[in-house]
């Protein structure tokens, strides 16, 4: 098993990386790469960019050149449910990006209904870690979308109203997407940053805080990971 990691921002990337094991560091295709294991189960670091390309291009890669056989995308976005507060964690049961037709991928490497799955491996993984009450932020399970824009009060409504997303980002259907395509397992972690009420000022202000809860939930899913990889 060797594990993908993709970060948008520089913020969630730096947040993230004390918590791993790095040996090598490099970069490829304009992107900081990081390689290293957290508890002996090998993983691979990207600072993707923001955005649906960028993370599409970099999920691939890492697929191509470093051989991942799962991937996790780690980092901040907007809360939709009204139930996530700042720092909630969002886990992806399903991702669809809500800027595109879902009819439209049907001619693609694509499900039809438009969603891309989450990992179920890793999801169990996060249900008994919430179980356990392991996480120092409230964990809710669902459905996250992407699109190409930040999302404050033009066109949320229209959004819940397709999608009952728990949170938007700008880059994790898309790398869905790519993994879907090379039958890659995937799966999101993200901690809200901003709310309908905080709007972009939200984000501003918890970026920082926001992308350290969302580390901190993923290197404590890695590290049941390897224990569960070294265990089987």
């Amino acid at each position: 098993m060797k594990i993908g990691i993709l970060c948008a921002m520089r913020s969630e990337f730096d947040q993230l990386t004390p918590y791993l094991h790095i040996e090598k560091k490099m970069q490829m295709a304009r992107t900081d790469i990081l390689e290293g294991d957290v508890d002996g189960m090998p993983i691979v670091l990207a600072a993707s960019g923001i955005g649906k390309v960028n993370a599409a291009i970099t999920a691939q890669m890492l697929i191509d050149r470093f051989q991942v056989t799962h991937m996790m995308m780690v980092g901040v976005a907007g809360g939709m449910d009204t139930r996530l507060g700042v720092h909630a964690l969002a886990f992806s049961e399903q991702l669809a990006q809500h800027d595109v037709n879902p009819q439209w991928l049907r001619h693609r490497p694509a499900p039809d209904q438009g969603y891309f799955p989450g990992d179920p491996w890793m999801l169990g993984i996060c249900h008994r870690l919430q179980e356990e009450g392991k996480f120092l932020y409230p964990a809710f399970f669902g459905t996250m979308v992407s699109g190409e824009q930040f999302i404050a009060e033009e066109g949320r409504q229209e959004i819940i109203d397709a999608w009952h997303p728990l949170c938007v980002d700008m880059e994790s259907a898309a790398a869905a997407h790519a993994c879907f395509a090379n039958d890659i397992p995937f799966m999101a972690i993200r901690a809200v940053s901003d709310t309908a009420e905080t709007g972009e000022k939200g984000f501003e202000e918890n970026e920082i805080s926001a992308a350290d809860a969302a580390a901190a939930a993923a290197a404590q899913v890695l590290e049941a990971a390897a224990a569960a990889a070294a265990s089987c």
